[in-house]
């Protein structure tokens, strides 16, 4: 069951051979001239509510490793690996807006803005990334830090900051 409540056995299917064939563009386009009070009324709409909407051109080469949504929700960005790479799709369209290539693998990311113009990578080779609207803005590669005992790390003259294990040589303060 997704988390909008919608089941795929609710999804309109034939059987061929013993095998679904479940229907999932049976609905039309809305069309962009509806008054907001219609499109309000659609909710009570079985046939709306249960609809499947596809993203296209969301695949990578070998395999996704994350996925978030931005915190508007009018954007979801995904990466994946070999060739390291970022994708950032408009939820309005269901397509992709724009791709980038990183140089190394992505650990994890974060959205640091309500829409995509501001993310944060973190890369395999310790580097993390930061990206703007018009591609990267800056890159730093984080040293290699062996630290016995975390506290070790907290500077006396600084604010105590938590700190975050990704790996066993890699300690962000």
């Amino acid at each position: 069951m997704s988390r909008h409540g919608m089941d795929i056995n609710h999804l309109k299917s034939t059987s061929v051979n013993g095998v679904k064939v479940y229907c999932i563009s049976r609905h039309r386009s809305l069309p962009s001239w509806l008054t907001p009070k219609k499109l309000r009324s659609l909710r009570k709409d079985k046939d709306y509510r249960e609809r499947l909407d596809l993203i296209q051109d969301l695949w990578f080469e070998t395999a996704t490793t994350k996925i978030k949504a931005t915190p508007d929700g009018e954007y979801i960005i995904a990466s994946g690996i070999y060739p390291p790479q970022v994708k950032v799709y408009t939820v309005r369209e269901l397509a992709m807006k724009f791709e980038r290539h990183l140089i190394s693998e992505i650990v994890n990311f974060e959205v640091l803005d309500d829409d995509y113009s501001k993310l944060a990578f973190l890369c395999a080779d310790r580097s993390v990334c930061l990206h703007a609207k018009y591609g990267s803005h800056y890159s730093l590669r984080i040293p290699r830090v062996r630290v016995r005992d975390k506290n070790e790390v907290k500077d006396k003259n600084e604010n105590p900051s938590s700190i975050l294990e990704v790996n066993p040589d890699f300690y962000v303060g």
